[in-house]
């Protein structure tokens, strides 16, 4: 593995790991507040925008 796989590994890793983050961030701001409250929504669209960084980065 080069220098670069590595990074990307490590990089992809990280996201993931946001990925977890956020995830549990939103449900615990939807238990609180709702689905329709902007701190969820705010949450979703962080959370969409790692899992495009994702899937960007898996390609």
């Amino acid at each position: 593995m080069n220098s670069e796989e590595k990074l990307d590994k490590y990089k992809r890793e990280a996201i993931v790991l946001s990925i977890v983050k956020k995830r549990s961030e939103m449900l615990q701001q939807a238990q609180k507040n709702g689905l329709a409250a902007q701190e969820t929504v705010n949450c979703s669209q962080e959370l969409d925008e790692l899992m495009n960084r994702l899937v960007l980065l898996n390609n």
